[in-house]
């Protein structure tokens, strides 16, 4: 009777070992895929936050103050009656490298 538990027990064990094998590696590769979506959530949650600041400038441009704020800064254009001033841009004298020579 000894015997023949001990060969079962034994018999039994070597059945399990592919079945532990088994769980270990479906163990590991479930954990990959959490850490998968992990990342892939932080990357949802990054472009969501990119999308929402694009939308947000979007509107922006859509908008009459930016329209207005284009006009006056970039373009230089005035509402009738009114009158722009542009001050002039002071620059500096162009090198000459000739005139080293002459001093």
């Amino acid at each position: 009777m000894n015997r023949l538990l001990i060969w079962f027990s034994i018999g039994a064990l070597l059945l399990s070992l592919p079945l532990t094998f088994n769980i270990v590696s479906r163990l590991q590769a479930e954990a990959r895929m959490r850490a998968e979506v992990e990342r892939m959530t932080q990357e949802v949650s990054t472009a969501e936050t990119k999308l929402a600041g694009l939308r947000a400038a979007l509107d922006y441009a859509r908008s009459e103050a930016f329209v207005e704020e284009w006009a006056r800064v970039r373009a230089r254009w005035g509402r009738e009656g009114e009158v722009i001033v542009v001050s002039p841009v002071m620059r500096e004298p162009p090198y000459l490298w000739w005139e080293d020579f002459l001093k």
